[in-house]
Formats: C-alpha cells, structure tokens, sequence
C-alpha cells in the first residue's frame, strides 16, 4: 500500500517534468545554451517566436531553439560557435531568473527541505514567499501535497507567482497556494485546524513574534526552520524559546565552494613528441573571493509534553 501511495503521490508532478525533459523545446520554455568548446552556460528564455540572444560569439535566434531536442547544436548567425541546448535545472533556473528580492540560495534551499524532512503528501507552510526560490523547492519535494506560502508584500507574490507558473511548464503551480498579508493573521481564517502543518519554515526579518502564534499549527516533533542572516538574531530567538515547547536541534551555516577540474595542455619543446606528458590537470576553486555567507539556518523541534514525559 506504501509503494501504491509513493507511485500516487510523486507521479502527480514527475509526470509532467520527465515529459518535459523528453520532448522539444516550446514557446514559453527556458533553455540553457552550453557552448561546446568551452562549457560556458547561457540562460535565455521564456522562448518566442523571432526572440534573440546576442552572445559575445554572435547571435542564437529564439526560433533555432524550439521544436529543438534537447543536447541538439545550433551555431550563432555567423556560424563563429556553437552551443548544446538544454532544459535548465531547479537551481539554474532560480539563479537566473529575475530577482524582486534576494533569493535563498540553492545551497540553503536544499539544506532546508533536508532540516524539515518532508516527505510525498505532507503540508508545508512558508511564510516569506520572496522570490518564489524556495518555494520551489518546497513544492518538487511534496509533491501531491502542498505548499500554503505567504508575503506581506504584493509585488514579491507577484513575481513568485509568476517564477513557479513558468518553471517546468507549470507542473509545480497547482502544489502551491499563495497567500498575502501577515501569516500570523491570514492563517487562521484559512486554516482552523490544530496541528495541520508537517513542516514551518520563516524567512522574515522578526520571526519571534510569530511563533508563539504559528506553533499550533504545526505537528508535535515536527520542526520549524528559520533563516536568519546574522548571529545576533539567532541569540535572540534561542532566548525566545525557553518558555515555549521548542529545543534548538541545529544551527549552521552552509557553504558551497565550487571547484574547476580540467586537463590542459603544456607547451615544451622538449617534450613534443611525448604525447602523455603535454597533459596537465588543473584543479582549483573556481571563486577565489569566496563569500560563502549567506545566512544562519536554525531548525527547532517542536515537543510538547505527552502523558508520561516530563522533559523536553
């Protein structure tokens, strides 16, 4: 029966992303041009008939591209390069859309869909929808359940609405509702029953003032994360939560650091005719400025007293 609901659950949107990923590129699409020589990524789209990139190496016509495969090759109007066309992945696609506000970034993204162990068919509640990034994110991982996420201001749902409306044709839209105005007083006249949320996260500038009044709504030992961007609010929400049926389980702070492996070629007259010894490896990070921080990710458990437990 597990198996049965699993297949259920996950089928409502992978069906849509595999057909995606299998078919030719459309109008409406994002694509990824990945130069064949040099690796180097282009992000262009939503794809229209006579759109245009104009690239250092030429221009790629928007009509070249759809009712493409993808990994097919198309060649700039001068024929000087030639790039691989691809669906853009979840994290491509939130780094290059169009930013109303800072986005959580897919390093913290991922992290937090781990610190809330969501699983098929469980309810989330993101309050701070922003961009709409991590709401994607929310959404692929429920999938057949739902993401209730909400802003205080317009114009950011807007542009979330819109981000989770155009990525992968749309298949995640229907496992998100979006919601406007504080979460704390929108809630309760949608929601009015007790412990309906399997996982909170709150990315907001003041999350202590909302959590004595979200905690009801979430499943006891279920977690509520928050992403605060310095030290200072994390010292003032662990001494919120003294009072509260909350513990502090984790606090990090993650970092990405990305790295360049590739062979190259050394030049020596000497060693012309030894094939092995002209190639080198290069192996190095490929920012070396690196500025990793980004926020602090703090998960908290919830954990109510029930009969015969006297401790947190």
């Amino acid at each position: 029966m597990l198996s049965n609901f699993v297949k259920r659950v996950i089928g409502s949107s992978s069906g849509a992303v595999s057909r995606r990923t299998t078919s030719t590129f459309q109008p409406g699409d994002f694509c990824m041009l990945r130069h064949v020589r040099t690796n180097k990524k282009f992000f262009i789209g939503p794809l229209e008939h006579d759109g245009r990139r104009d690239l250092k190496g030429g221009i790629i016509g928007h009509d070249q591209v759809i009712d493409k495969p993808v990994r097919s090759v198309i060649r700039t109007h001068n024929d000087a390069a030639a790039y691989m066309v691809h669906f853009p992945t979840l994290d491509e696609y939130v780094l290059n859309v169009p930013r109303s506000c800072t986005p959580i970034y897919p390093k913290d993204a991922s992290t937090i869909v781990q610190f809330l162990d969501i699983e098929p068919g469980q309810q989330i509640l993101e309050a701070g929808t922003g961009n709409g990034s991590l709401t994607l994110y929310l959404a692929r991982a429920v999938a057949g359940g739902k993401v209730h996420t909400f802003d205080v201001r317009e114009a950011h749902s807007r542009t979330a609405q819109k981000h989770v409306q155009r990525y992968a044709r749309g298949c995640y839209a229907p496992t998100v509702d979006f919601h406007l105005g504080p979460v704390s007083e929108t809630l309760p006249t949608i929601i009015q029953q007790p412990e309906f949320f399997d996982g909170i996260i709150l990315d907001m500038p003041d999350p202590n003032k909302e959590i004595p009044r979200l905690l009801p709504y979430l499943r006891n030992d279920r977690f509520l994360v928050c992403y605060l961007p310095n030290m200072t609010q994390v010292l003032d929400l662990a001494r919120m939560i003294k009072p509260l049926p909350l513990v502090m389980e984790d606090c990090i702070e993650t970092e990405w650091k990305e790295w360049e492996v590739r062979s190259t070629q050394i030049r020596s007259r000497q060693d012309e005719e030894d094939e092995e010894n002209r190639i080198a490896w290069v192996c190095r990070p490929k920012n070396h400025d690196v500025r990793g921080h980004t926020a602090f990710l703090v998960r908290l458990r919830k954990c109510e007293n029930v009969e015969g437990d006297g401790k947190k």
